[in-house]
């Protein structure tokens, strides 16, 4: 499997993982930016928009029907953070062009068409905006999109624990906005800034397959380049390490309360290593020790043995050296759950784990990477957002730093980890008797 970055052209960057290892491959278009806390939630809204019609494709049914036709290629929008990028835009999984029987179309063309129809050709009205019933759909679908997150409490309260612990940093934007930002805008805001975004982007391609680095290039010079031939595009996203909050000032604790059965706790920790800091696989095995590995301390501790909650485990936000604990549990366990979490953090930073569950942490990160390689999506993802970061690690080169990583060293890390944010989302029903887990 090769990875290489090449420059295609005018405003434009490839990355190319080149493997037959899949008969599906994975295309991407990519645009990075800072996020802007009072816009952020437009380019969201934008894109389901674009995702609607174009001017070859007027209907979404139209679009639909012209990626079945190359051979049931499925294409979506994508918004979501990377540290404190703002990363939008498209990916495909189509059919790799080396299992075609009939070659008079590939289907990496086509959904690069498709792509650059949704981008640079919307459907626009007699006045040059986007269409009214469009903009006006897609609005309402936000809106339900955030009130429906409720509904989903696990995530609803991961969602919240971010914006404050993140309060003072551009990710603690909402990606969705307000309900009142979105039904305010109009069709005309809108499409100043799908106008106003084109204009100042440069747009990376991301490749999965069987195709050379330099066939795909002529694509997308073919394709988008004559797009591109009249944009000035130059912002190209480069993250500030130098902005990321390395330790907590102090706790602080905010509470809410939801009609549900299930109580969620969520503790924020600031880790102070990031992905590009040289303790960063030591850091990550820390987090596999204290709450992802089958044999973690919290899952072990906190729901085994003490049987404090329904689920508890831990994920590491590696853009931003941040930890989250996750924790399900009914109110009455909510004080003695978050007081066996903080003495789990204590108990790995005193050294207090054996041999066996530091062995197991590294096979089970060891194990996550290796599942990379089984998925085009996964590979893309993986390389996608190392390179959002500045970081060029390949996957070999991941294993390799996990197997090295020493007990010292997660010792060391466990040191820096400081407590700042706990988040209780309080159920205000009656715990479930069967005690099943709230619908996610």
């Amino acid at each position: 499997m090769i990875k290489n970055v090449i420059e295609a052209g005018k405003g434009m960057r490839l990355r190319i993982c080149q493997t037959d290892k899949f008969k599906t491959g994975m295309l991407s278009l990519t645009l990075a930016q800072p996020i802007d806390r009072e816009e952020v939630w437009k380019s969201t809204l934008l894109l389901s928009v674009l995702r609607r019609g174009t001017e070859k494709y007027p209907t979404l049914a139209a679009l639909n029907r012209r990626l079945d036709c190359l051979y049931g290629s499925e294409l979506g929008i994508r918004s979501f953070y990377c540290g404190d990028a703002h990363v939008l835009g498209f990916s495909a999984e189509i059919l790799d062009d080396a299992y075609l029987i009939d070659r008079e179309e590939s289907p990496l063309e086509g959904v690069l068409e498709v792509m650059c129809q949704m981008l640079f050709h919307p459907l626009l009205d007699e006045n040059g905006d986007l269409l009214s019933h469009y903009v006006e759909s897609e609005k309402q679908l936000q809106c339900d999109y955030i009130r429906a997150l409720k509904n989903r409490p696990r995530g609803y309260a991961m969602q919240r624990a971010k914006e404050l612990l993140y309060q003072n940093e551009p990710c603690g934007a909402s990606l969705y906005g307000s309900e009142e930002q979105i039904m305010a805008i109009t069709k005309r805001e809108l499409t100043a800034h799908w106008r106003s975004l084109l204009g100042r982007l440069v747009p990376d391609f991301f490749y999965v397959g069987s195709a050379d680095g330099e066939s795909v290039k002529a694509l997308l010079e073919k394709t988008v380049g004559k797009e591109l031939a009249q944009k000035n595009g130059s912002a190209v996203f480069v993250q500030d390490r130098n902005a990321m909050i390395r330790s907590a000032e102090r706790v602080t604790r905010y509470e809410e309360t939801l009609p549900v059965s299930q109580g969620q706790l969520i503790l924020g920790l600031r880790a102070g290593v990031a992905l590009w800091d040289a303790d960063f696989y030591a850091m990550a095995v820390y987090n596999e020790l204290l709450g992802v590995s089958p044999i973690s301390k919290l899952f072990v501790n906190v729901r085994e043995k003490q049987s404090l909650c329904y689920s508890c485990s831990s994920s590491y936000h590696a853009n931003k050296g941040t930890v989250f604990v996750s924790c399900g549990i009914e109110n009455a366990n909510r004080d003695r759950a978050e007081r066996e979490i903080l003495r789990q953090l204590d108990a790995i930073a005193a050294g207090d784990f054996s041999e066996e569950e530091f062995e197991g942490a590294k096979k089970s990160l060891l194990n996550a990477y290796r599942l990379i390689e089984d998925s085009p999506t996964a590979i893309e993802g993986y390389y996608l957002g190392r390179s959002l970061m500045g970081v060029a690690d390949t996957v070999e080169e991941a294993r390799a730093h996990v197997e090295k990583v020493t007990r010292e060293q997660v010792l060391s890390c466990a040191a820096r980890i400081s407590l700042d944010t706990v988040y209780y989302l309080r159920g205000t029903l009656a715990p479930k008797e069967d005690g099943e887990d709230e619908m996610e």
